[in-house]
């Protein structure tokens, strides 16, 4: 999945979501908690798909078919997992806000399964997790001003979605470890 197309169905199907933001509040859940797909959908999708629109519907396949190959992403030994962002032929302005609109659900959708299902992470997980949400919580803060020179900041910007892609993977098997 991209996101070009998944936004471009987003639009068709008039339904407000940030695509980066939403992939990062899925990531988040994934790594929390087992939950079903249909769990993960935005409410406006989530209803009786005969109450859906074509456009709706379609969307709502997208994005249950996102959610699983998210999943499929973070369980794959080979780390293939990587942050639903604005595409590399966009302005760098755009790049870093797509990333830290994505790193934004990321901790909403963390810190809403760790409050919902009362999840216990020992110290260790703690000191590990808490740095990585801190630096993400960091991350989300960025702006349009936060891009000086487009042209220097590019090797910048790769590291950091590096540092996200990895972070998110290390969260996740930190809380596989959890759990078990």
């Amino acid at each position: 999945m991209n996101f070009e197309y998944i936004d471009k169905i987003r639009q068709k199907s008039d339904i407000s979501i940030d695509v980066s933001e939403y992939h990062g509040r899925i990531s988040a859940c994934l790594c929390s908690e087992n939950l079903t797909l249909e769990v993960l959908l935005p409410e406006e999708i989530n209803a009786n798909d005969s109450c859906l629109s074509a456009e709706t519907m379609q969307l709502k396949t997208v994005l249950l078919s996102l959610i699983a190959e998210t999943l499929e992403q973070l369980n794959d030994t080979e780390m293939s997992f990587y942050p639903l962002l604005s595409p590399d032929t966009e302005a760098l302005t755009d790049r870093t806000l797509s990333l830290s609109s994505w790193c934004q659900g990321f901790i909403d959708g963390f810190g809403l399964v760790i409050a919902q299902k009362n999840i216990s992470i020992d110290q260790i997980e703690q000191d590990i997790i808490g740095e990585i949400i801190e630096d993400f919580s960091q991350i989300s803060k960025l702006t349009s001003a936060s891009v000086m020179n487009e042209d220097g900041e590019e090797l910048a910007y790769m590291e950091v979605i590096e540092y996200v892609r990895v972070g998110a993977q290390l969260i996740f098997e930190e809380m596989k470890v959890a759990k078990t």
